[in-house]
């Protein structure tokens, strides 16, 4: 990143953090945390330790770090190094990534590079380059509406489970914006806390259905009111509408009892192939699994996009889009040279699509979103932000290409 640009970052995380310090709260135990920050153009500064939550906030507005982050462990010394920390326990972490949904709208705001000739598009990465043929493509992934919601709907089955599987509490459970594209769930002081890596591992697989033994369901008498995934499978086998193939029948039992008898191998394991796609989980495993990573901590910004990690009371309704914001009411306006980004809308307003290099006004917030994806930087060479044919910012959306 040119310094111009990391100029422009350095000041605005400074800027959120000494404004909004207080929103930084303490988490439970702070002593036993271990924290740890990424300074702008410098290596992770981990293994630190925090008795007093006023002494960790003055550090993040002297520093104004591109990342704060704290342990969902506990230890006896969190100063130590990994294998000498002692470790207590950690609480259950999920996190829930866009990126993993795969989603059709990808091909439509996500663009790839090619290393070799710099031939770009928009669209799926291609495994090589249909220009020159080579296999050094970058990727840059973008988060849409369409991305959140589908990441909301995760949630929700992964809350169905915690709650209906493993008997966890709703008010264990707190939700937060990732601050980039998707959201992590924190469970709290559980009987799940102590279990190590591998007991996570076996919960990480239970909801992703890894190493689901399907014949079972070829004979087995499936209800509804099953527990665990018995009672999912026949819930998708009881909710699919009338002439779904391969059943003949539209009610439920009838469709067990084809199951059971009627339905050749290859057609009972494609309704199962269908029940545990549609019923499965789609979180980062290595997140659950791993009882020594440090977290990213909420109401600190995320690296990528400048966006906050932000509690969501009512994830229903929340719009990180609007949020998210670190400083919404910063309308002063940065010129940044955009190289290619899709349609972009921050606090109601769009930019976008840009498909071509192209110089614009935009307000700080959307320039810091656009340069910390790495799809801007600051155009020091025309301040005004001036050329001809320029898209300029609005309430409405500004296209160019």
């Amino acid at each position: 990143m040119d310094e111009a640009s990391m100029t422009v970052l350095k000041r605005y995380f400074k800027e959120y953090y000494f404004k909004n310090s207080n929103r930084i709260n303490a988490p439970r135990r702070m002593e036993s945390r271990e924290f740890g920050y990424f300074p702008f153009n410098g290596a992770m500064i981990r293994h630190l330790s925090f008795s007093d939550i006023g002494a960790f906030r003055a550090l993040l507005v002297r520093e104004g770090p591109a990342g704060v982050y704290c342990s969902n462990s506990q230890y006896q010394d969190p100063t130590a190094e990994m294998q000498k920390k002692g470790w207590i326990k950690a609480e259950l972490i999920f996190d829930i990534d866009a990126d993993a949904l795969k989603l059709p709208c990808k091909n439509e705001h996500d663009s790839w590079l090619c290393k070799n000739c710099g031939r770009k598009e928009f669209g799926f990465r291609p495994d090589i380059c249909p220009n020159c043929k080579d296999n050094r493509i970058l990727e840059m992934t973008w988060a849409c509406r369409n991305c959140i919601e589908g990441t909301k709907k995760e949630v929700f089955k992964l809350l169905d489970f915690l709650e209906q599987d493993f008997g966890i509490s709703r008010s264990r459970v707190s939700l937060f914006f990732s601050g980039n594209a998707g959201f992590h769930i924190e469970v709290e002081e559980t009987q799940f806390d102590e279990l190590d890596q591998h007991g996570r591992s076996e919960i990480s697989d239970y909801l992703t259905a890894q190493g689901l033994m399907t014949e079972v369901f070829e004979t087995a008498r499936l209800s509804p009111s099953d527990p665990g995934w018995r009672g999912r499978v026949a819930r998708y086998i009881r909710d699919l509408p009338p002439g779904s193939k391969p059943f003949k029948s539209p009610e439920f039992e009838k469709r067990a009892s084809e199951m059971r008898g009627e339905l050749d191998s290859n057609q009972v394991e494609h309704v199962m192939a269908s029940a545990v796609a549609a019923g499965n989980v789609k979180i980062d495993a290595m997140v659950t699994t791993d009882i020594h990573r440090v977290f990213r901590m909420p109401e600190t910004l995320n690296n990528k996009t400048g966006l906050v990690k932000r509690r969501c009371a009512d994830i229903s309704a929340f719009d990180p889009f609007f949020e998210a914001i670190a400083l919404p009411e910063e309308d002063d306006l940065i010129s940044v040279r955009v190289d290619m980004c899709p349609e972009v809308s921050l606090c109601g307003k769009s930019f976008g699509p840009i498909r071509s290099p192209t110089v614009a006004k935009v307000p700080l917030y959307l320039g810091v979103y656009l340069i910390s994806r790495g799809a801007a930087r600051v155009d020091a060479a025309n301040p005004t932000g001036r050329e001809a044919g320029e898209p300029e910012i609005s309430g409405r959306t500004a296209s160019a290409g």
